[in-house]
């Protein structure tokens, strides 16, 4: 299956010479192929055999087409997989089945109009009575709204007539009477995915389409599937960065200035090298979350390690994006470049599923909670957790930066979440290239010179 999408997938994309996404009636026969097919388990129909080969999939199509990839993530790490080891037995077996070979999708609805970030400030409520759920709430910034028949909504559960803290997640199909979008909204970029505004107004499904048990909370199944996602985005980013170092090095090797190719120059050189180290990056990770997460049923306690990857994995993504933008130069910005596509493209990925200040900030949060306090020391006993050990190979300038301290600014936290997630970064490099053999030195030049950037900020950060 993954050889067959991949070279479906280069047919159709290259069967123009600018840069174009795709349309419904591709959509649609890209589906019934099947890719979906990897998120469900054997024993409702599906090919599921491990995390690493979903990822592998997420990798090649990313790699074609960034919105693409994005879509399906969303429907396999959002929707297909919490709805195989969360819902009820029966609701599985009954919804699943339908995207074997359909062109059906999936998503999961928590950010509202107020934000999304404060899952105890959601608005949306539901209440359950006599075997009915009701649902009432606004909704936006869902990937793919609108156009996924199938929705998993996070709300607050209110009972008595008051709004309780407990959380709870429902499967809402579109078509449920009361769900209407409201608006869509006009994106930057990732287009065709539609985001907007939904709204539920008493909408009224089975009880039985409440994932949540009786009397509990969903919060821990919403951190353990929102941090399994992030992990993942390692494997869009990994493979939209293995396009851009295509692009830039033919790019590079043909083009001519001042009489030369400009990959004799030593600034494009540089960007190469530091493309092929944001490549190198992103491949680790998600080679390592990938049979990471297979290992551990919950994930919802390992927030250093989902932050580090969500964040490295996006910024080595827009940072790509931005460097190859250098190398093409003004022949970068059009729509019909895939390199101006992908700058405009790579961007929301800093911001969903938790921005990016917003996780760096929670890693210091949650190691100083755990610790006591962030230094060397500390950050090693978190990576035991994870199989991994602070690098030898840290500059000793790091080292002396990260230091205990009783205050710290907002803004200091999130310098501190950077080094930390670079640190993590370095440890699975190394560990990566010692299992296969992988080169990393680009990779790990890249870490080394963000790391000693960012303790070289400390003292100028006011």
């Amino acid at each position: 299956m993954h050889e067959t999408l991949d070279q479906y997938l280069r047919s159709y994309f290259a069967s123009t010479p600018d840069y174009h996404s795709y349309d419904e009636a591709f959509l649609t026969d890209f589906l019934k192929m099947g890719p979906l097919r990897g998120f469900i388990p054997t024993s409702l129909g599906g090919t599921y055999d491990g995390t690493p080969t979903c990822m592998a999939m997420l990798e090649t199509v990313s790699y074609h087409c960034l919105p693409l990839g994005l879509a399906l993530g969303i429907t396999g790490s959002l929707f297909l997989q919490p709805m195989a080891k969360l819902a009820p037995k029966e609701l599985s077996e009954r919804i699943l089945p339908r995207f074997l070979n359909s062109a059906e999708l999936g998503g999961m609805m928590i950010t509202e109009p107020t934000g999304g970030t404060d899952i105890f400030g959601l608005r949306s409520t539901l209440e359950t009575a006599n075997g009915q759920a009701t649902l009432n709430g606004v909704k936006c910034w869902g990937g793919l709204t609108g156009r996924a028949e199938h929705w998993l909504v996070a709300a607050r559960i209110k009972k008595g007539g008051k709004l309780t803290r407990r959380v709870a997640m429902v499967y809402v199909p579109l078509a449920s009477k009361g769900v209407a979008v409201e608006e869509y909204f006009d994106a930057l970029g990732l287009q065709p995915i539609a985001y907007g505004r939904t709204r539920y107004s008493n909408v009224t499904i089975p009880e039985s389409y409440v994932i949540t048990p009786p009397g509990g909370s969903a919060l821990r199944d919403i951190l353990d599937t929102l941090f399994r996602s992030r992990m993942g985005v390692s494997a869009i980013a990994a493979g939209q960065c293995r396009r851009l170092v295509d692009e830039v090095t033919e790019r590079a090797n043909s083009r001519v200035s001042f009489g030369r190719i400009i990959a004799e120059y030593d600034q494009v050189q540089f960007r190469l090298s530091g493309l092929r180290g944001m490549e190198q990056v992103n491949q680790s990770l998600w080679h390592f979350v990938g049979d990471w997460k297979d290992s551990h049923n919950d994930v919802s306690g390992d927030q250093v390690l989902a932050n580090a990857v969500k964040v490295m994995s996006t910024d080595a993504l827009t940072a790509a994006a931005d460097s190859a933008v250098q190398v093409f130069a003004g022949a970068a910005y059009k729509r019909s470049s895939v390199i101006g596509r992908s700058f405009t493209d790579s961007r929301p990925f800093q911001i969903f599923e938790g921005s990016n200040d917003v996780l760096l900030e929670n890693t210091y949060e949650v190691l100083a909670s755990r610790y006591g306090g962030v230094d060397p020391e500390t950050v090693g006993m978190e990576f035991e957790r994870y199989g991994l050990s602070v690098s030898n190979e840290i500059p000793a300038m790091v080292r002396e930066a990260l230091v205990r301290k009783e205050e710290l600014s907002q803004r200091q936290k999130v310098l501190y979440g950077k080094i930390v997630s670079w640190m993590l970064v370095q440890a699975v490099l190394e560990q990566e290239s010692s299992h296969t053999g992988r080169v990393v030195e680009d990779g790990t030049r890249l870490a080394h010179r963000h790391m000693a950037a960012h303790a070289a900020e400390m003292p100028y950060m006011g």
